[in-house]
């Protein structure tokens, strides 16, 4: 996985979706978002700033990721109900729209397109950490 963002991108409806859920939040550069192992409480789309996920660990195949405006950050553990298998941390200062795991959970239910597009980018980021271990000779 590089530094693209790429494959966390949601469409303009998501977007716009996920904004009518979402409660704004300001962070500064620094800021810890979730931690690795947190408990999800959610989801944060990126409408300004930059967040770094990582894996927090010595000697794994993932590599850190840089995304910006317009990405999702924390879906798989939100749609997983899962905690979260990575930690979020602002590069540069942020403001987000947090979305409830509920409230998430309850858009996808009444919107197949928009559980559909989420499957799409869950599939992709399996794909690529699938694609970084082959590259890494299955070490995580």
């Amino acid at each position: 996985m590089g530094s693209g963002s790429d494959g966390l991108v949601v469409s303009a409806a998501l977007r716009d979706q996920l904004l009518a859920l979402s409660t704004p939040v300001s962070k500064p550069k620094g800021a810890i978002l979730f931690r690795r192992g947190d408990a999800c409480a959610g989801v944060f789309l990126i409408c300004s700033g930059k967040v770094r996920l990582s894996l927090e660990a010595a000697g794994t195949a993932f590599r850190p990721r840089i995304l910006g405006a317009g990405s999702v950050v924390g879906l798989p553990s939100a749609v997983g109900g899962s905690h979260y298998s990575l930690t979020a941390e602002v590069l540069e200062d942020a403001e987000l729209a947090c979305v409830s795991q509920n409230a998430l959970t309850e858009c996808l239910r009444q919107n197949s397109v928009f559980c559909f597009e989420v499957m799409s980018i869950l599939s992709h980021e399996i794909s690529e950490t699938r694609s970084v271990l082959k590259h890494n000779g299955g070490h995580a």
